[in-house]
């Protein structure tokens, strides 16, 4: 689902969750405890419609995404030796995204 095609609510929505997430991890570390918080749960929530959203960000600010990713697409396209690397995990799910239509440009 390109981006473009993503309506106001869906985005709106998106962006709050993300905000109030960002928000409340901002001094965490622990990726486990960065992906349980609530307004992450809801983006995981969102399905399939967020991963257009989250990919775009991924562009935009490398962070903690690829547990939400992997739990709606059911996929992982970073190498295992990459693991941890948050750009280069960045860059492997945003080649991903392009590749299967979830992300253009």
């Amino acid at each position: 689902m390109p981006t473009t095609t993503i309506s106001k609510p869906i985005r709106e929505r998106f962006q709050e969750l993300r905000d109030d997430w960002k928000s409340r991890t901002r001094h965490l570390s622990n990726t486990g405890q960065i992906a349980m918080v609530f307004s992450y749960q809801s983006i995981i929530g969102m399905g399939l419609a967020a991963v257009p959203l989250i990919l775009a960000e991924l562009e935009n600010e490398p962070d903690h995404w690829f547990w939400a990713l992997e739990a709606i697409t059911g996929e992982n396209p970073v190498n295992v030796n990459d693991a941890g690397d948050i750009q280069a995990s960045a860059n492997a799910w945003i080649q991903w995204g392009r590749q299967n239509g979830q992300l253009h440009k």
